[in-house]
């Protein structure tokens, strides 16, 4: 009686993982964590501005999360858009000139 070809790639493929495994747990073990990003500390500031960055962030997500469905782009204003965005040009082209 011989394997199928299917149960023949699913053992091979678990011994592929089961071999990744023992080689991460080998390397994680023989080459740990320096003492320097285990116990990394952020500064004060570093952590106050992240906290900020945080919550200013969360705060978008909820009134956005409150408001009507709407596309992506309809909270910026119409000199925000892509549109009307040239990086190079000496000066701004109007719609008429954008032919």
């Amino acid at each position: 009686m011989a394997l199928t070809r299917a149960a023949i790639i699913v053992i091979v493929l678990v011994g592929c993982l089961a071999i990744t495994a023992l080689g991460a747990a080998l390397f994680r073990h023989y080459n740990p964590l320096g003492d320097d990003a285990r116990n990394y500390n952020a500064t004060y500031e570093q952590s106050t501005y992240m906290r900020n960055v945080r919550l200013r962030n969360y705060g978008h997500l909820k009134r956005e999360s409150l408001g009507a469905a709407r596309d992506l782009e309809s909270r910026y204003q119409m000199e925000e858009t892509a549109s009307n965005h040239y990086p190079y040009a000496q000066e701004p082209l109007t719609p008429s000139t954008n032919q």
